[in-house]
């Protein structure tokens, strides 16, 4: 309705303009330079501005039109080649999973083009580099993962130290955490705790595992044991282990495991009356084996004291090769040949083992009895080869059994 009114206005004003042209047509004078166009009726002149103004318009439009198409086509083309890239990319990742890592390289490489996910794509190529061993590439495509994905950074950088760690790059990998180090995530915490493990930094460890604990990584029960694995490790390390001692808490000082650690420790470092006073301490309390054959170590200058010590435990203990093994050290050490033999043959006929041939062979050699030492000596080597076939098989039963168990919880939820 509204056009039609539109439409008769139009129709009028055109009628009236006619009348008021016929009635005083007048003239156009076009003047350019020395050129000169009259038109001596307006209503002439006005078709034919008419007619210009259409085919202006014409042109324009056509202009337009062919504009957009070819927009049209520019985005048709993109779309098809970010697709083409998509595809590319996931079957990338597909073959990079399957291990195909020449046809991973060649389709990732393509989807570059038009960088459908470059995040992603750096980062599996990165995984690429590092799987070769191409440090520079590696290094160069975390860099750009990182470039086009900055809102990603801490994530990025965690893959990153992690690769570096995989390479034994703990230098990299302590420079990219440092650069994270604002970001608390567990992942992060982490890879900061294997970081100090690949650099043995046991004191910034031990002052990063209650952190790990408040992340949830870890529970208080692996919190214990992990720092009496890191105490041991200290004192493993410490070239003075008195200075270190001390600034344990009393918890871990009463621990056997960080006491026996205690008691190497003093002993590397050369004092070993000090080792076995403390080890004596530790059989007091309790009887662990490792302590038991660790005393028969000793090297100081009375044997025959810790010798007599032995012997005493044996009153209540006769029946324990460990202890027989040790005292039969100490006493061939104290120079009491016939003494350790008699020890050394009980602890065998308790348990035939390969230390315990070994050390009876290297004293019946110092006894002159050089065909009853071989003997002994192949007899341990025996033990040893037996005990050295054995352990894989064990290794894999208990493997197999870990199997069947993680088999069987979905059944028993």
């Amino acid at each position: 309705m509204r056009r039609l009114l539109w439409l008769l206005l139009a129709a009028a004003g055109g009628v009236l303009a006619a009348g008021l042209v016929t009635a005083q047509p007048g003239y156009l004078l076009l003047a350019w330079g020395d050129w000169r166009v009259e038109i001596r009726s307006l209503l002439l002149a006005l078709m034919l501005v008419l007619v210009l103004f259409l085919l202006l318009h014409w042109l324009l439009g056509s202009a337009a039109r062919a504009r957009q198409m070819l927009w049209r086509r520019r985005l048709a083309r993109q779309l098809e080649r970010r697709e083409r890239s998509e595809m590319d990319l996931a079957a990338g990742l597909l073959a990079l999973l399957d291990g195909h890592h020449a046809q991973a390289q060649k389709l990732l490489q393509r989807s570059r083009r038009t960088a459908a996910a470059p995040a992603i794509q750096a980062l599996a190529l990165a995984h690429l580099a590092k799987l070769r061993g191409d440090t520079a590439t590696r290094e160069r495509e975390f860099a750009a993962a990182s470039a086009a994905a900055p809102q990603a950074q801490a994530a990025i950088a965690r893959l990153q130290a992690q690769a570096q760690l995989d390479a034994g790059d703990s230098l990299a990998a302590a420079a990219t955490l440092k650069a994270v180090a604002e970001h608390d995530s567990p992942r992060l915490l982490e890879l900061q705790a294997r970081l100090c493990r690949a650099r043995r930094d046991w004191a910034a460890l031990h002052e990063l595992l209650p952190r790990l604990r408040r992340a949830g990584i870890i529970d208080g029960t692996e919190l214990a044991r992990q720092e009496v694995d890191v105490a041991c490790a200290r004192l493993a390390d410490s070239e003075v282990p008195d200075l270190l001692w001390p600034q344990l808490s009393r918890r871990l000082r009463r621990d056997g495991a960080v006491q026996l650690a205690y008691a190497e420790a003093l002993r590397r470092a050369g004092r070993h009356d000090a080792a076995q006073e403390r080890l004596a301490e530790l059989l007091r309390d309790t009887w662990p084996a490792a302590a038991i054959e660790l005393f028969g170590h000793y090297a100081g200058d009375d044997p025959q004291r810790w010798l007599t010590q032995a012997e005493q435990w044996l009153a209540d203990h006769a029946d324990d090769p460990t202890l027989l093994l040790a005292a039969g050290r100490l006493a061939r050490r104290a120079g009491q040949w016939a003494k350790a033999r008699a020890y050394l043959d009980s602890s065998l006929l308790l348990a035939p083992t390969a230390q315990a041939h070994l050390e009876l062979a290297q004293l019946l050699e110092q006894m002159g009895l050089a065909a009853d030492a071989a003997e002994h000596y192949r007899a341990g080597l025996r033990v040893a080869v037996s005990a050295s076939t054995q352990a894989p098989a064990a290794l894999t039963g208990r493997a197999a059994a870990a199997d069947d168990r993680t088999h069987l919880l979905p059944h028993e939820a």
